[in-house]
């Protein structure tokens, strides 16, 4: 499989937010295709990491691990950083998440990640020939 690479100078950062196994492939395939990925080990580590660096293009995350009510986190992480992308990977979407969370069930393979990141941060990603 060849993966897109990000086309604009300095990499789409994109933030995930929890540390398991499966946000650990999740940031490996990103950053395979060409994202800059900032791990954020709890929900309190990603609001502090969205507020501290610039552009930041996207937030991925579980309901797993991030001890915070996850609509609550999403909410206060766009305090510092309105209209962020987020992306939802889950066993299924959660009551009360903001309308424009975009949900990836779990069983998701390589390409509806990366179809679905491109969709959330248009326009910055192009097939590697």
């Amino acid at each position: 499989m060849s993966f897109p690479k990000a086309t604009l100078p300095g990499a789409i950062r994109v933030v995930i937010c929890d540390y398991n196994s499966l946000l650990q492939s999740v940031s490996g395939l990103l950053r395979m295709s060409g994202y800059s990925v900032f791990q954020a080990y709890n929900g309190q580590a990603a609001v502090e990491l969205c507020a501290e660096l610039q552009g930041i293009g996207l937030l991925v995350l579980n309901t797993e691990g991030t001890g915070m009510d996850t609509p609550a986190l999403v909410r206060s992480i766009r305090t510092s950083s309105p209209g962020l992308p987020v992306l939802h990977i889950g066993t299924a979407p959660i009551p009360g998440m903001p309308f424009d969370v975009v949900h990836l069930a779990e069983s998701f393979n390589a390409e509806q990640l990366l179809e679905t990141v491109c969709a959330l941060v248009p326009g910055h990603l192009v097939a590697q020939r």
